[in-house]
């Protein structure tokens, strides 16, 4: 029997388009793995990464839902530069990290944003039936939840945010901070890594949007968004089979004998400012 109908929704695809279409292996990826794969009917929606040529849009679009159970949402060079480089990486990323010396806004990146979380939803409308379970990830799509629930209430509409959540004094600095806190409080449940990260989500929008809360639930225009902490972390199975497997203790008696005597310090992580 098909389990529930979950349809996922990121920036990325799990997969990478080119030649060849390969598995993405990003965070969030890496966190779903653990996913009970009887209990849910799994759809995945999200950008390719790349612009793909009108031409080979079907072929691509067709491999992708029969193969990987993904749903391509296709976007210029121009789009996808504007609304991920731009709005969300130079003008979001910044504030949410509490680094406003490195915030850039420029008009065009806002509309761009407001027109790709449009897109994201028309894309989901298109496949979502009424009690659908609609996950939606992080801070390029902020706009997203308020946006499925207005035009399918029956939606069961989540969020969850990849990032912190910054004190209001810093979020504040962005012009259109009023409109991002609208979107999140779309959803029926909005997930944070932290409670310090809830707290600081509730506080900002009492003050950008006049709007009072209790501790985990944010009541307004008759409906409730409920709050709550989810501390994301890995498919810890997969690890333990893979330190039990022979190919592991193959390599790892090769890198011993190779580094006999030396100790190793090994870090691994993106080239971000962030970080």
């Amino acid at each position: 029997m098909a389990g529930k109908r979950l349809i996922n929704v990121s920036n990325r695809l799990p997969v990478t388009v080119g030649d060849t279409i390969t598995k993405y292996s990003g965070g969030l990826v890496a966190a779903l793995e653990g996913l009970p794969k009887d209990e849910f009917e799994l759809h995945w929606i999200g950008w390719p990464g790349a612009e793909i040529d009108a031409s080979r849009q079907p072929e691509v679009e067709r491999v992708l839902r029969d193969e990987h159970g993904c749903i391509p949402l296709f976007l210029t060079k121009d789009e996808a530069e504007a609304h991920y480089e731009g709005f969300s990486n130079s003008s979001l990323w910044p504030l949410l990290h509490y680094m406003p010396d490195r915030f850039r806004y420029e008009a065009r990146w806002w509309s761009a944003y407001q027109s790709v979380n449009e897109k994201f939803a028309q894309k989901v409308l298109e496949i979502a039936k009424h009690g659908d379970l609609i996950w939606v990830h992080d801070y390029q799509l902020m706009l997203l939840p308020a946006m499925l629930k207005e035009r399918m209430s029956s939606l069961r509409v989540g969020y969850f945010l990849h990032t912190p959540f910054p004190s209001y004094e810093i979020f504040r600095c962005h012009p259109q901070r009023q409109a991002l806190l609208e979107g999140i409080v779309g959803a029926d449940q909005v997930g944070f890594h932290t409670f310090n990260y809830l707290r600081q989500f509730g506080i900002a929008v009492l003050r950008g949007l006049g709007i009072d809360s209790q501790i985990t639930s944010i009541h307004t225009n008759g409906r409730t968004s409920h709050l709550g902490v989810y501390p994301i972390g890995i498919y810890a199975k997969k690890f333990d089979e893979t330190l039990r497997s022979s190919e592991f203790r193959e390599q790892h008696a090769r890198f011993s004998k190779v580094h006999e005597g030396t100790q190793l310090v090994l870090s691994v992580e993106r080239m971000d400012y962030t970080k």
